[in-house]
């Protein structure tokens, strides 16, 4: 599965849907809830860190401090 059409997501377009006390989802707020172009991908709480599996990159896993830079991890990054 993957949303390499998916138009790039800025932090305000991220939605967090808790799936349990330490899984979430991640999608797209301007997206319809049926689309598989909605979910962008998950984060589960392992441990002290959380595990971001992104949908753009399935076999990488990337581990972050604190939840909330897990969750900004899924939005574009302007070039600078």
């Amino acid at each position: 599965m993957s949303n390499q059409d998916h138009e790039p997501c800025a932090t305000g377009d991220l939605e967090v849907r808790s799936l349990s006390d330490h899984e979430w989802r991640v999608g797209d707020r301007r997206c319809h809830e049926r689309s598989p172009k909605k979910v962008l991908g998950y984060i589960e709480k392992r441990g002290s860190a959380f595990e971001v599996m992104n949908i753009e990159a399935p076999r990488r896993h990337v581990m972050f401090d604190h939840f909330e830079s897990a969750v900004a991890s899924f939005a574009s990054v302007s070039p600078t």
